[in-house]
């Protein structure tokens, strides 16, 4: 009876776990996926040699290389501007969406693998992907980008729930991509299906044609207006930042990824904050939504004031630049594709500002 007990619900979970992989079957995947992220991370695997290769040249031969490390907020640059303006570096972009600590630590021990020694290298650092509580659990950089080894190496610094949703998206494929039926019934028009095929097509090329940018020029973000922008910052506060607890854990991966640049002795190391609106800088710096404890008392204070000095101190302890964006060195240009994200036409700017903070002249 003991015996039986155990036996149904492993074959049931065999059955589960065995129709499940159907999803997987030849093209099938087309036909329920929903966007191509899962390519910037395995194009990142591919750069890293691409850029242990490109180091291998003389410096006669290659040109400067900065490195960026970081989310959605630093994707759109365009090493054709950069090679122009600053004709003696290029930028090789690690950046993937929703990218966070963790998997700049990933990265950068494939660096010290390869010896890997770029002149220069930016991590980008936001509130957002360092709050322990937030109303929307955003897993895509864990899943899709993280491998089984480095997680079990690193267990102690996620959550239970993090391990648990981590396991459960690897075993399934129907929970990691949570496949809609209106979806594959769309697919199912040729036009459709082949305008989704082409989108993967054309993030592959450009990733791959420009070093891990995508080019605003290429993927053109116009600004909106002061309404919508407002609607999504409210939005965005509501699921990522109320409230607002610091992850200790991202720290301990921010310290760890400068601790390796310092050891491979790359010589412009720093922690850059990417533009975001009006509309979030505002909440950020007068909305009492971060939770501290202070003489075992619970208490309220900003995202800024909590989030920011550990940034700044970071910085100091490891003498590497900070890089607030926001703050103490805006752009000029202030116009945004939504609450978060810079538009198009301000790149330029933000690019002269990358590199000029780095000691480069245009």
């Amino acid at each position: 009876m003991l015996k039986k007990a155990f036996f149904i619900p492993f074959i049931l979970f065999l059955s589960t776990f065995t129709f499940d992989k159907l999803f997987l079957l030849d093209s099938f995947p087309i036909y329920y996926l929903t966007t191509g992220s899962f390519i910037n991370f395995e194009h990142k695997e591919k750069l890293i040699f691409e850029l242990k290769e490109y180091l291998k040249q003389s410096k006669e031969k290659r040109k400067n290389v900065l490195v960026i490390m970081g989310n959605s907020r630093s994707m759109s640059f365009d090493n054709h501007y950069i090679e122009k303006n600053f004709p003696e570096w290029t930028m090789f972009n690690f950046s993937v969406p929703g990218g966070t600590q963790d998997y700049f630590l990933y990265l950068m021990e494939k660096f010290k693998k390869y010896n890997i020694k770029p002149e220069a290298i930016l991590f980008a650092v936001t509130p957002q992907g360092m709050n322990l509580k937030p109303a929307v659990l955003t897993d895509e950089v864990m899943v899709f980008g993280l491998p089984p080894e480095f997680i079990i190496r690193k267990f102690y610094y996620y959550k239970v729930d993090e391990i648990t949703n981590y396991i459960g998206k690897k075993l399934f494929v129907v929970y990691k991509y949570r496949p809609k039926i209106r979806v594959i019934k769309s697919r199912l028009n040729d036009s459709n299906l082949l305008s989704f095929i082409n989108f993967l097509i054309k993030t592959e090329m450009v990733l791959e044609q420009n070093r891990g940018n995508v080019p605003s020029h290429i993927e053109y973000k116009p600004s909106v207006s002061e309404e919508v922008l407002e609607k999504n910052a409210k939005s965005i506060w509501k699921d990522f930042f109320t409230p607002f607890v610091l992850n200790k854990n991202s720290l301990y991966f921010v310290e760890e990824c400068i601790k390796i640049s310092k050891e491979l002795n790359i010589s412009k190391i720093g922690l850059f904050w990417p533009p975001v609106s009006p509309q979030l800088k505002k909440r950020k710096r007068n909305d009492k939504v971060a939770i501290v404890y202070q003489d075992h008392k619970k208490i309220k204070k900003t995202v800024y004031e909590v989030w920011t000095p550990e940034m700044i101190n970071i910085s100091k302890k490891y003498n590497i630049l900070w890089l607030d964006f926001n703050y103490e060195m805006p752009l000029k240009c202030n116009y945004f594709s939504d609450a978060s994200h810079l538009a198009s036409i301000c790149y330029d700017e933000y690019t002269d500002k990358i590199f000029t903070s780095i000691g480069v002249k245009k």
